[in-house]
């Protein structure tokens, strides 16, 4: 089958590997849709996308795409998700869903009422050591799970060598919901929403610690608590150098995962090395290295699962499904509750609409 993919804002530096990677297929046929002229013309000169727009619903109507993927900000993502719902077009968006829950509920209405599969990407979901130490936990190799640890991070967006395009929405805390916290926290929150379903309570204290020039915090710290279980999840944006063995450490009642590999040393230098699982018992305290297994044809990378499940008429499931998407946008929210109250919050939050089952 070819594909004419529709690329809407080139805000989120993400974007560049999944842009690279389409544009490396015989059966995809591009455009690009962003009001900044230098993006529109990086877009042609590194990956041969000659079909640029500055409007993203000129581009929905003079090219109609067969899907659409968004790399907006945080808040800007929910009117180009509604629009490209409104065109009856699947979308794959960049992880989190949105700057808030709000955000996040009027994406998944949008996409309800237009009959449109909706993908939410959380790029950890394509690490086959994090695909593996959550599958063997899910199938009960640790026993019952009682916690999961998470640490996501690195130097800061400016440092780490983000493009200003990026770091300046993810300095503007209207656009990205927070800083470091809505960066990194979300991440740990959608496993522990996939393993262990929503939380009872949650908590978060957020502090601007290292970056005086920035408007948002710079490290996070989000507490989850469920009723034979609890998830720590931390967020940092002033690493003096990479974050090792991030995670995820699952904990169980006959033993531990810890999902483990070398991080990237900044942005875009791609995905860090090769990493494995430990798998920590009583009987062997000092762990057993397991290799992961290669992640089948067709969820290689996030672009190849979203055009597989498509073309097979297939849910999107696991990680990236909407309801582990959305649910994550309530346990962020139901977190910065927690923050500016001082203390904990209960999930669901009141006011949430209606939770998906997945």
């Amino acid at each position: 089958m070819a594909w004419k993919i529709g690329v809407l804002s080139l805000i989120h530096d993400h974007v560049w590997t999944h842009l690279r990677e389409l544009a490396g297929r015989d059966d995809v046929t591009l455009a690009v849709a962003d009001p900044n002229a230098p993006l529109r013309d990086k877009a042609r000169d590194e990956c041969g996308v000659e079909r640029g727009h500055a409007d993203p619903a000129d581009l929905l109507e003079r090219e109609r795409p067969d899907a659409v993927l968004i790399f907006a900000d945080n808040a800007g993502k929910v009117p180009l998700v509604e629009l490209a719902a409104s065109h009856g077009r699947p979308i794959m968006t960049e992880k989190p869903m949105a700057a808030s829950l709000a955000g996040a509920e009027r994406m998944r209405v949008a996409a309800a009422n237009a009959g449109v599969p909706l993908m939410v990407n959380w790029p950890t979901a394509w690490r086959p050591e994090i695909r593996h130490a959550l599958r063997l936990a899910a199938d009960g190799a640790i026993g019952d799970l009682f916690r999961l640890n998470f640490r996501g991070g690195h130097r800061g967006p400016k440092e780490y060598g983000c493009s200003p395009y990026f770091y300046e929405w993810l300095y503007d805390p209207a656009r990205n919901g927070a800083g470091a916290y809505m960066d990194y926290c979300g991440y740990g929150a959608s496993m522990a929403r996939l393993l262990l379903g929503m939380p009872a309570r949650a908590q978060a204290t957020l502090g601007r610690l290292q970056k005086d020039y920035i408007a948002v915090d710079d490290n996070a710290l989000l507490l989850l608590r469920y009723h034979r279980a609890m998830a720590a999840i931390e967020a940092t944006w002033t690493a003096a150098g990479p974050v090792l063995n991030s995670g995820p450490v699952l904990y169980g009642r006959d033993g531990t995962l810890v999902a483990e590999r070398q991080p990237p040393k900044g942005e875009g230098h791609g995905g860090g090395s090769a990493g494995h699982v430990l798998h920590v018992t009583r009987d062997n305290p000092d762990g057993r290295p397991i290799e992961p297994p290669p992640l089948p044809e067709g969820e290689r990378s996030a672009v190849e699962y979203f055009l597989t499940c498509l073309a097979q008429d297939r849910p999107i499931e696991g990680l990236v499904s909407l309801a582990v998407g959305r649910d994550t946008q309530e346990i962020l929210e139901a977190g910065l509750r927690g923050a500016r109250a001082g203390q904990e919050v209960s999930l669901p939050l009141t006011e949430a609409g209606s939770r998906l089952v997945g």
